[in-house]
């Protein structure tokens, strides 16, 4: 997962974190008095008042490590905040787009105020759009978390797989990998969510082509501790064995309803096909070659 985080951003987010926008702005306790700095209109790096400034709708990661946090309060209290927060302007406010996790380590710090850059967004569309990817690029979020914000982009934001994949610089395939993974059981994504099983491990289990054979192969990942190579082993087994089973049953059902047609061929002495469909149903195909032919038909099936 920290790889999709780290690689490189699209073309939006590049231009709106520039080596300008990242600039080092550190603000100490002693510094965070209870006066509000000039934050410029548009772009650069000022400070805000914390309560002012509107939590994000948005933000794909839904659970904050309370450890995790507790240890980031300490070293803002230690070193001061050294990342701006994004925001962008929304009423008599401001809008988070990214930095949650920095700034509930600031109010718990009990600072009155943090380092912000400020972006403009148009409309809320653009807003969530700006969100996600940015969260997507920067935050070490679980594979749960991405196809989340991933899926969002989609619905909420209309871009194809294909769009979503230039704004967030990486391949359509990942993209489209990522989304896949929430056509798993909850109790897996959940699993995914916790740490308890990776994203290579949830890619083999998507693989198979129920929910019970995926629930019955992730607790064997648990109760056995397997790792990504010898869950894909367990599964390419499992379709093997599969593979044979259907062969063999297909060749009884071919066997029997041969049989069916030859009987009726010879009955109605025409071509007769039959063709099986799913939980038993199917169709009779037979065929009439005029209009006499087809009332001969008629008459033997009235008799019979």
């Amino acid at each position: 997962m920290g790889d999709f985080a780290k690689k490189g951003l699209g073309r939006g987010l590049k231009a709106l974190l520039s080596d300008e926008g990242l600039v080092v702005s550190s603000l100490s306790q002693d510094e965070n008095v209870e006066q509000e700095r000039e934050l410029p209109h548009n772009g650069g790096v000022g400070t805000l008042p914390i309560d002012k400034i509107r939590a994000n709708p948005f933000q794909p990661r839904k659970e904050f490590d309370d450890t995790a946090l507790e240890e980031l309060k300490n070293s803002i209290i230690e070193n001061g905040v050294i990342q701006p927060v994004t925001v962008c302007r929304d009423g008599d406010g401001y809008q988070l787009i990214s930095g949650e996790r920095r700034l509930r380590a600031v109010t718990l710090a009990g600072f009155k105020f943090i380092p912000a850059y400020i972006i403009e967004a148009a409309d809320d569309s653009s807003k969530l759009e700006l969100a996600l990817i940015e969260n997507i690029q920067r935050e070490d979020l679980n594979a749960i978390e991405v196809a989340l914000a991933l899926k969002s982009l989609t619905t909420k934001c209309n871009l194809s797989q294909e769009e979503i994949a230039q704004k967030v610089g990486k391949n359509r395939s990942t993209v489209s990998n990522f989304l896949r993974l929430l056509k798993l059981p909850l109790q897996i994504q959940d699993s995914i969510r916790n740490h308890e099983i990776s994203s290579g491990h949830a890619r083999a289990l998507i693989n198979l082509p129920s929910e019970q054979q995926q629930v019955k192969v992730w607790k064997q990942i648990l109760a056995n501790q397997l790792s990504v190579r010898q869950t894909e082993a367990l599964v390419n087994r499992m379709f093997r064995e599969q593979s044979a089973k259907p062969q063999t049953a297909a060749s009884e059902r071919s066997t029997h309803l041969s049989e069916l047609e030859s009987l009726l061929r010879n009955n109605l002495a025409t071509k007769v096909r039959i063709v099986e469909k799913k939980e038993g149903k199917g169709e009779i195909h037979i065929q009439y070659f005029s209009h006499d032919d087809l009332e001969r038909l008629l008459e033997i099936m009235h008799h019979e």
